[in-house]
Parts: C-alpha cells; structure tokens; sequence
C-alpha cells in the first residue's frame, strides 16, 4: 500500500469460521504522516485501489506461472534451474461500522466508520525483491533472495511480453513463499491513459522496459522463447553472471 501504511498485526480468533487454531493476520489502513488517518470518505477509495492493485498482481502472477509450466512440459529438455514457487496474501477488505444513528427507518443500516485490508501475516524476514521504478533486482548476487528476485525479474518479461508490452508487476516484496504490497505498471494506452493503479504506477517503466530491463539465466532459458532485450545485449549482464559464477 506504498509506503504509507499502517500495519497492525493480531491473532484472528478461532470461530465456526475459522480452523481451530489461530490465524495471524495484518490489518493495514493508509496513512498520512502528515495528518495521521485518513477520514473514512478518503480511506475506503484507497483501500479499494489497493485491494484491486493485489488483485490484479495475483493475476498477472498466475499466468506467468501458467506460461511457465506450459513451457516447461513442452521443452524437449529440463530447465537447469529450480523455478521458486511463491504467491501473493490471501487479503480482503473489512469494513468497520457504527450502529445507525436515532431516526432511521431501519435498525439495520449502519455506516462504516473504518477500514481495513487484511491479509495473511508474512512470517519470513521481509525482503524488497524488486524496486517500484526497476525491472531488475535490487540485490546483489551475494545476498539472500537474490535468486527469487532474478526468478520474479523474469516473471516481469513474461508479463511485458506476453501482455503485448502493456502491463507488468513491479514492487516485489515479501518473504520467501508469500508476496504482498505490489505495484502493476501499465502503458500509458491502457485505459485510454486513466490511471487504474494508483500513484505506484510508474508508466514510464512500462515504456523502457526493454531497454532497463537485464535478461537472467531464467529469461535466457530456451524453453521459455523470450527476446532477448537490449539491456541484456549490451553486455550489463555479464558481471552479474561472473559473480554469480563466482559464488557456485
């Protein structure tokens, strides 16, 4: 939810709803450093674009695993890589309301007063895979996660390419299984220019992607049929692979 965002993480307690043991979640609602909370007529449109932005990020995120795994039962060879399997939160929204006012016809309208997205509580130690304005990992060969984040970078060509150069998760955060906080970047001809993803949606990324965009082991993967772009080409990758090469 950028980076203002209140996140109180609580235990769920066990109901008919729920299994019987305890669910932990986080209950996120956006902030103003400047003002503190917003008021409930600014807070929801803002929950709901992020809730929608998730939506879409688990999308997009399924189709790349779809071409994925249809390319790889297709391949006449194994990847000689392992493909990491992560997802994003399980989330909803939830609306906090007040009992109606004196006067009203029915006793059962009520009006919200608060809300929140809530989403599964991430465990691992929280890592920033991708940068919101990058097509490329934010960590160094060396560092834990590098591999998921070259893996998701990849996950980045396959929607650019398979979206016609339209659309693409960017601010892959999360910890080594479970994913939260996303941005999707459009083209600027989506939506006939509308924005649709809130302030994260840096369209300028989506117009330079091939040529910001660093082509891995995983994007240089036959099976997979990806242009190789510019960036790539231009020999950027190299070192990457050196050190890599370096730590096997």
């Amino acid at each position: 939810m950028s980076n203002k965002v209140h996140a109180h993480a609580r235990r769920l307690p066990s109901s008919d709803h729920f299994t019987r043991s305890t669910l932990q979640a986080a209950a996120k609602t956006p902030i103003n450093f400047s003002i503190g909370r917003y008021t409930i007529s600014d807070e929801l449109p803002k929950l709901f674009r992020e809730a929608n932005v998730l939506y879409w990020a688990r999308a997009l995120l399924t189709f790349a695993y779809e071409y994925i795994d249809h390319c790889v039962a297709n391949s006449s060879e194994t990847p000689p890589f392992h493909i990491p399997r992560l997802r994003f939160v399980e989330a909803g929204l939830a609306l906090s309301h007040d009992h109606a006012q004196p006067g009203h016809k029915s006793k059962s309208m009520t009006m919200p007063r608060a809300g929140y997205l809530v989403e599964e509580l991430i465990t691992d130690d929280f890592i920033k895979y991708i940068h919101n304005m990058d097509c490329n990992p934010m960590l160094d060969p060396c560092e834990v996660g590098y591999e998921i984040a070259a893996f998701l970078a990849c996950t980045q060509h396959i929607q650019y390419a398979k979206t016609g150069g339209l659309a693409f998760i960017s601010d892959y955060q999360g910890g080594f299984e479970i994913l939260s906080d996303p941005q999707v970047l459009t083209h600027p001809l989506v939506n006939n220019g509308k924005d649709v993803f809130g302030d994260g949606n840096i369209e300028r990324a989506v117009s330079t992607f091939e040529k910001e965009h660093n082509c891995n082991k995983y994007c240089k993967w036959s099976g997979f049929k990806l242009k190789i772009y510019e960036a790539a080409k231009r020999g950027t990758e190299t070192e990457t692979d050196s050190a890599q090469d370096a730590l096997e």
